[in-house]
């Protein structure tokens, strides 16, 4: 009875909740969203940690700097750098057999696998360079430790390889959203930027594992937004047209800044410096830079925060806005391991603030105030250097919780991705996305999404021993093979819940001809096999007019070869 009652349970909850695509997807991104806000609140204490190691001191870079004696602000990102360089440079000796994969480039054109020790070597450089002041921010090494950790998590249980790059990429998401306290933004970085999808089989894993992580890092950092802003009310009906200004300067600016990082990272390989002189001279040339502006020490938070709350003057907001981008660009330049997230966004902020002030003086009845253009210019100068302006209109939203500044976000962001992208198609991300082309879904055959079969019974096996294999494990169809692994067919979940009377839980037999004795007597015919030669194509098809959630894959002798998952094809065709 027991039995019977399992089957029906589980064959009602399965007609009841329908065919699920996701298909366990939103457990895995629930755990990769604690694991990855948890190994975020880790990377930031490391990096304060070695921030005092290096300083002496554990506040804001920038206070550090500008309380440092010039000598010290000078060789401490220098010796910073070196460390950050030999520690590359060791990993590279040590981890021979494999390379650093980022995590971008795992989702977008790899097969999800990131390797421990190569990675390991480069986080341990990122923290180098972030403790000693570089001009890097330190998402970029929250977000290849969260994905990280959730590569390393499906690879310890076998997941497949669509479903490990989309369990990846719910890491990286977890870093974005717990380094900036925006859970909605870090799901949108990696469907826009990455996956270029929207579709609810990687949406909602990905928001899954952004608002989990952003629950768990608020254990640290708190509840408020990382930019405290001031109220900025709602823009004058006039003042549009000044904010599609700002958009299309903006639109302009970044792809030269992009520029700029590349003829950096050009002159420092023509240099052919070994990695620890390159990324010593790197730190040197920020610490020189910081002899006179201690503020481009960091990520560039303080001074954003700096811009929003207090009043400088245009010629100090001109000043540090140059020497920052020289800094940034030594600091990517030479090599170092990290973001430039943060550093695009207090340009995209400094732009924002000068164009606010100087349409303050020229045109005061349209304009707005400074601080409100360097929130919007934040968006635009973001949308346009990621070309991605949802991400972008959203992160600044969450970042500022301002719902005044939406419809203006919208305007200066879309105007800057598509200016932006005319002038210059490549991205900050273009290099770390692979240079490869990812396989087109309609160009795979079944085998490369092939998994090992299931599991499977005989045809002479008792319907009593079919039933208990249905009570115990989770699954829609159990397959049907002769003796010799020869694929028969395939017992259906209903099919076994209709068959199975009270005398299965006594181990007899079915009673009278009207019950079938044997697995060979039940098998469903209308269920198709796929060989491994067949096209993504049709199983697709296959798929979506049975409703199943796997397909037997059975070779061209006859045997079972394996199986195919549903939510693995769909996962392939969505991430285009």
């Amino acid at each position: 009875m027991l039995i019977r009652a399992v089957l029906l349970i589980r064959l009602h909850l399965r007609q009841a909740l329908g065919r699920s695509s996701l298909d366990g997807m939103l457990l895995w991104a629930t755990l990769v969203g604690v694991v990855g806000g948890a190994s975020s609140a880790l990377f930031r204490e490391a990096a304060i940690g070695l921030e005092w190691l290096l300083t002496g001191r554990t506040a804001d870079l920038v206070s550090v700097a500008t309380s440092l004696p010039v000598d010290k602000r000078v060789w401490i990102p220098a010796i910073g750098g070196l460390v950050a360089g030999t520690v590359l440079a060791l990993g590279a000796r040590l981890f021979r057999r494999g390379r650093a994969v980022d995590y971008l480039e795992a989702i977008n054109v790899g097969d999800g696998h990131i390797p421990l020790g190569p990675t390991l070597a480069r986080l341990g450089s990122s923290l180098c360079s972030i403790g000693s002041g570089s001009s890097i921010g330190r998402e970029g090494g929250m977000v290849q430790f969260s994905a990280l950790l959730a590569s390393s998590i499906g690879g310890a249980f076998r997941l497949s390889r669509p479903r490990l790059r989309l369990l990846v990429a719910c890491g990286g998401a977890a870093g974005i959203a717990s380094a900036y306290n925006t859970p909605l933004a870090g799901a949108l970085f990696i469907a826009e930027i990455v996956l270029q999808s929207l579709s609810i089989e990687i949406l909602g894993p990905l928001v899954v594992a952004s608002v989990l992580a952003t629950l768990t890092i608020r254990q640290w950092i708190g509840l408020r937004p990382i930019f405290e802003a001031p109220d900025f009310g709602p823009l004058p009906s006039q003042g549009i047209l000044p904010v599609l200004g700002l958009g299309l300067l903006a639109g302009l600016l970044a792809p030269l800044f992009l520029v700029l990082l590349e003829r950096s990272r050009r002159l420092f390989r023509r240099s052919r410096l070994p990695l620890p002189l390159s990324l010593g001279l790197g730190g040197l040339l920020v610490g020189l830079v910081s002899v006179a502006e201690p503020g481009v020490w960091g990520n560039g938070h303080a001074v954003v925060d700096a811009l929003l709350n207090d009043t400088p003057e245009r010629h100090a907001v001109m000043s540090l806005l140059l020497l920052k981008i020289l800094a940034t660009a030594a600091a990517v330049g030479s090599g170092a391991v990290g973001g430039v997230f943060t550093p695009t966004l207090f340009i995209g902020a400094g732009i924002g603030w000068l164009f606010g002030d100087a349409m303050h003086a020229w045109l005061p009845e349209a304009g707005a105030a400074a601080v409100t253009y360097a929130v919007l210019g934040m968006g635009a100068f973001l949308a346009g250097t990621t070309h991605a302006p949802v991400m972008a209109i959203l992160m600044v939203f969450e970042m500022t919780q301002d719902a005044d500044l939406l419809f203006p976000l919208i305007v200066a962001s879309i105007s800057a991705r598509y200016l932006s992208a005319a002038v210059r198609p490549k991205t900050v991300y273009a290099d770390a996305l692979g240079q490869e082309s990812p396989a087109y879904p309609w160009s795979l055959r079944v085998a490369a999404l092939q998994l090992p079969a299931g599991r499977s019974v005989t045809a002479d096996a008792p319907m009593a021993a079919v039933c208990r294999l249905f009570s115990r494990h989770s699954m829609q169809h159990l397959w049907v093979v002769d003796a010799g692994g020869v694929y028969r067919g395939a017992i259906a979940l209903q099919a076994a819940a209709s068959l199975a009377p009270r005398e299965v839980e006594r181990g007899a037999t079915y009673p009278g001809a009207a019950y079938p004795k044997f697995a060979g007597e039940c098998l469903d015919e209308t269920l198709p096999q796929l060989s491994p030669d067949s096209p993504l194509a049709e199983a697709l098809a296959s798929f979506e007019r049975t409703g199943a959630d796997r397909l037997p894959v059975v070779d061209a002798g006859g045997l079972l070869a394996g199986e195919i998952a549903r939510v693995d094809v769909l996962l392939s065709f969505k991430q285009l």
